[in-house]
């Protein structure tokens, strides 16, 4: 009874799938029909194209080009016409060349001018031809000429056409396969064509088709048979293909699958009864069957739980299969063991190997990094012993004096990179984002390049568009100097330097490419990390391997994506940053406006005596009034005798800080008008949010350049913009 249950059971999901399986036997049937028309239409869209670009057409030779668009289209049932914008045909290959054919109705007029001021080829929907007076399909290929005249190249072929090409073989003669265009008129149709094609089926069906209706349907066919549908629709044409057999069929070969199947049941059952009445009484098979279980111990395998019909041989049976679990999980748990210490040895050797690179990249950078500062200084020390040399004429002065300037502006871009970076890197920094437009942004930093001569031996190019993105101005030309500085670096003499600046849908695209010496698929997986260099081409253009990793770093802070390309060896790389668009009113952008000197009273506290001196040098020479004091209690004396405008307050003075000069400072009703500026070594973000706690106006991180310095005291004495 159980059995028979079950099977029960399995053959009602047997007339379940083989009911399916027809179904999908009919969405197959109409996918294939699809594919058929898409194929034929796909080749008379090829043939057009080809036709559009012949020279006889180009050149006005028509009856030239009849005779070509004649002989492509002579294997195939196909034929070709020449339409003018006006919709008239100039000539049809079903007719002689020359032929008068009758003019255009309104709608031809109306489908070839829609053609034409589309600019693309259309699939059309049934048509009847103006030269045959039959139904036809088309392929309509818009072409302007050399003269400028606009025509349409038509592929077309009749409906009959179409009906020969869907499947006949193998499927029975009630199934019904019907192609429909996109306004759901019948284009094609395997059964009884001449009296449907070219209308409409039942109006419930023609609003599936006109929906784009794609996958299994159930109703009623224009003849009153109750069918099942399976449907798809062409992404090509956009016609939709429908395929139905009668319910009646689908049931009656689902029901015939299943009825072998009940009877190969039935027959299997009664086996099974007779082979149990056979084998019951013979015990040796139940001895042969426990033999064969032990011996399948020692290989690892556990033996099979069957019912022997001996109690005893069951139980020797049941032992036999737990010590086989036993024996595989155990067997198990030591492979496990042997694989994760082979793991572990692997991922040992890999962290090492990780180490070793880091180190080495270390050592790298540290001995780079000392070549990188000892050059500067070397010039400097050779630059000071001249001028301490007697009788060293002016010509030699100005030159050796030049030299002391370039270098230590190149000692202090060096300190500034190493900390700008450590900030970065590590998180530590704000971002003053606004409105900024990349273009602008991009031209400051060539402009800075060109002043420095940086790009007088490349070819660099420049096409650039308006981009406006929420950034900080700084950064951002900081991100792209690097990226323009790291192509001179690697591109060689004579080389090309390319930069883009583009908005392409959401995104603002910069993009960097050079011909330079490209990157290894090594180097281009870790391109972005810390003390990373490739081989420089000019050691004098070399940095210190930080300023990609710098620049991914602000990337990620801005919300935008740094990516790189490089074909390999010698072929060039490629940098692209894309930030996401901002909208914003152009008029409205931050515009940069440089501070000047003045007559400003500035006193100077700072205890370091060269320092002191050669800000007060300076400040004179530009016109300012300056006082100095060398601690913090005789810079509070120096305050409140002179009143000065401005107070340059180094942080770290010997007795009291900076930070309580100031304090005291804005205290003091006498001495709080004094406008503070701290210039100190020390630069984190932490520094800078407690200077103004405790009552500065600026910030400024030493080494300051004097023009930086000069647009802050005017900056904080006249209230001009701040020049950061």
């Amino acid at each position: 009874m159980p059995t028979i249950l079950f099977s029960a059971a399995v053959l009602n999901v047997l007339l379940t799938a083989e009911r399916k399986a027809a179904l999908r036997s009919m969405q197959e049937l109409a996918r294939a029909s699809v594919n058929v028309m898409d194929r034929e239409m796909t080749f008379a869209m090829a043939t057009a194209q080809a036709l559009s670009t012949s020279r006889n057409l180009h050149e006005g030779n028509f009856e030239a080009f009849y005779a070509q668009a004649k002989t492509t289209n002579s294997d195939r049932a196909i034929s070709a016409a020449l339409i003018d914008e006006t919709g008239q045909q100039v000539f049809n290959t079903v007719r002689p060349f020359g032929t008068r054919i009758p003019a255009p109705n309104a709608a031809a007029k109306a489908r070839v001018k829609k053609v034409i001021d589309g600019g693309r080829p259309v699939f059309s929907d049934l048509i009847k031809g103006s030269a045959t007076g039959k139904f036809v399909v088309s392929v309509e290929y818009p072409v302007t000429i050399h003269d400028g005249r606009r025509f349409v190249v038509n592929e077309w072929m009749f409906s009959e056409h179409l009906n020969a090409l869907l499947p006949a073989n193998d499927i029975p003669a009630s199934w019904l396969i019907s192609v429909f265009d996109k306004r759901g008129i019948t284009i094609a149709r395997n059964i009884n064509p001449d009296k449907f094609v070219g209308k409409p089926p039942r109006p419930e069906r023609l609003r599936t088709i006109l929906a784009g209706f794609e996958g299994l349907s159930r109703a009623y066919t224009r003849d009153g048979i109750e069918m099942h549908g399976a449907w798809e629709r062409s992404s090509i044409t956009g016609w939709s293909v429908g395929v139905g057999v009668p319910v009646s069929e689908i049931e009656k070969i689902a029901v015939h699958s299943v009825a072998l199947t009940a009877g190969g049941f039935l027959i299997t059952i009664l086996l099974a009864v007779a082979g149990a009445m056979l084998f019951s009484r013979r015990l040796i098979s139940a001895i042969d069957q426990a033999s064969a279980s032990a011996e399948a111990l020692p290989a690892y395998r556990i033996p099979p739980v069957a019912d022997l019909r001996v109690e005893e041989m069951n139980r020797l049976q049941m032992a036999l299969h737990r010590a086989g679990h036993l024996l595989v999980a155990g067997e198990a748990t030591r492979q496990r063991s042997l694989e994760e210490a082979k793991n572990a040895r692997i991922h040992a050797e890999q962290a090492q190997k990780i180490a070793e690179d880091q180190n080495r990249a270390k050592d790298e950078f540290l001995a780079m990094l000392g070549h990188e500062l000892r050059n500067p200084l070397a010039a400097i020390a050779s630059g000071v012993t001249l001028l301490n040399m007697p009788d060293i004429g002016s010509e030699r002065f100005s030159k050796v004096k030049a030299i002391i300037q370039r270098q230590t502006r190149h000692l202090s871009h060096l300190v500034d990179e190493l900390l700008d970076a450590h900030r970065i890197l590590s998180g530590k920094i704000r971002l003053a984002k606004s409105p900024t437009d990349l273009k602008v942004v991009v031209e400051s930093c060539l402009a800075s390049l060109e002043a420095r001569g940086a790009t007088r031996t490349h070819e660099v190019s420049v096409f650039a568009s308006s981009a406006v993105v929420q950034a900080d101005p700084t950064r951002l030309e900081q991100m792209i100097c690097n990226l323009l500085d790291n192509a001179l670096k690697y591109t060689p003499e004579g080389g090309s330097i390319t930069l883009r600046v583009l908005a392409k849908g959401e995104d603002a695209i910069v993009e960097v490419t050079d011909s330079g010496i490209g990157l290894s698929p090594e180097l281009l997986d870790k391109a972005f990390d810390v003390f990373v260099q490739g081989k420089v081409i000019n050691r004098a253009k070399g940095g210190l391997g930080i300023g990609l990793a710098v620049v991914n770093s602000l990337a990620k802070l801005h919300g935008a994506e740094l990516t790189a390309y490089s074909a390999g060896i010698n072929q060039g790389s490629t940098f692209t940053l894309r930030f996401p668009l901002a909208a914003a009113d152009p008029a409205a952008l931050p515009q940069r406006t440089a501070g000047a000197a003045g007559t400003a009273r500035v006193l100077i506290i700072e205890d370091n005596r060269d320092v002191r001196e050669m800000t007060s040098l300076i400040l004179c020479e530009l016109g300012f009034a300056v006082h100095t004091a060398v601690d913090g209690e005789s810079g509070l004396q120096a305050a409140s005798t002179i009143l000065p405008d401005v107070a340059l307050v180094d942080i770290d003075l010997p007795g009291i800080s900076g930070y309580e000069v100031a304090e005291k400072l804005k205290s003091d009703c006498a001495t709080e008008g004094i406008k503070l500026i701290a210039v100190t070594g020390y630069g984190q973000a932490t520094d800078q949010q407690k200077a103004r706690d405790a009552g500065f106006e600026m910030h400024l991180t030493k080494p300051v350049p004097i023009e930086e310095l000069a647009d802050a005291i005017a900056y904080v004495t006249r209230q001009e913009p701040d020049p950061r």
